[in-house]
């Protein structure tokens, strides 16, 4: 199994309208590519100094080749339209994981 992580940081003034665009937009677009098979969403308690909330969406993943697929054809359509509509007031990054146990 792979796990694809998302980590986003968000301004707290765009928070509630960014979740709930998250939850009605990008998780169904990343789900409808018939991919990943589960997806999880996690809120960050421990925060740092950095302000705002933090939010890690994730992406399980049976197979390398199916994460392959998707980042090759889906991921980057799907950011760039996060992107357009929130850029400058959330910052990402992603990691991908191997379950090994």
């Amino acid at each position: 199994m792979f796990l694809f992580n998302i980590t986003f940081n968000v301004e707290t003034n765009i928070h509630p309208q960014w979740l709930k665009w998250m939850k009605a937009n990008f998780v169904p677009a990343v789900m409808q590519t018939k991919l990943p098979y589960k997806s999880s969403l996690l809120k960050l308690l421990t925060e740092v100094e950095n302000g705002g909330n933090t939010y890690s969406f994730q992406f399980f993943f049976k197979t390398m080749e199916d994460f392959l697929r998707f980042e090759l054809t889906h991921k980057e359509p799907i950011l760039d339209r996060h992107n357009m509509l929130f850029r400058g007031k959330v910052v990402q990054f992603s990691s991908l994981l191997e379950e090994i146990e």
